[in-house]
Formats: structure tokens, sequence, C-alpha cells
């Protein structure tokens, strides 16, 4: 099948999404490094030789601002939608019992 990629080409592909979204922030890698709370050399091996930890992907998604089905398939929008807030009804959260410490009886 011409659509199947090999392993390599996608971990090139990856790799260059992850770069893109840094620069497209208008970040140094040294800036993203410090964001993730890793030195500078670790992170610039995500951008050329390895992949972006999946336990890093979220975080990095955020910071980004990307989507992160487009980050690890190439499919779908590269931004990330707006957050929609929900707005609270103060009468139902009144309405909630309110928790009490148990005391402890010696």
């Amino acid at each position: 099948m011409a659509d199947q990629e090999t392993e390599a080409e996608f971990k090139q592909r990856f790799m260059q999404r992850v770069k893109d979204a840094r620069m497209a922030l208008g970040w140094k890698q040294w800036q993203m490094a410090d964001a993730l709370g890793m030195p500078q050399d670790k992170y610039k091996t995500y951008e050329v030789r390895t992949y972006l930890p999946h336990h890093l992907i979220g975080r990095f998604c955020l910071i980004t601002r990307v989507d992160p089905e487009w980050l690890v398939t190439g499919r779908g929008e590269k931004p990330l939608q707006p957050v929609q807030l929900v707005e609270r009804n103060d009468e139902e959260v009144e309405a909630r019992p309110k928790k009490t410490k148990a005391r402890r009886v010696a």
C-alpha cells in the first residue's frame, strides 16, 4: 500500500511535528526544555533522534497549543480547540451536603 509509511518515516515526521509545534510558539529549544523540566540537550534529542516520551505528550500539547492527535498521527487540526468553560450553578453547589471532619475518640 502506498499509504503505509515505514517506522523510520513515521519517526522523522513525528519529530518534525514536535519541532514545528515548538517553533510556531516562537520558543528556542532551551525554553521548551525548561517548560518540560529537563536539560536542553535532552529535549533536543526529541527533535532529532528519538520520540517524545508518552508521559510528556500531554504537557507538550498544552504548552504548544497543538492537538495531541495531530502531534502523534499528523491527521486532524493542528491547533487545539478552545476549552469550553462550564458555568457553575451556585444553587447546586450550596445544596450539596458539607463534609465534616470525624473526631478521634481516644
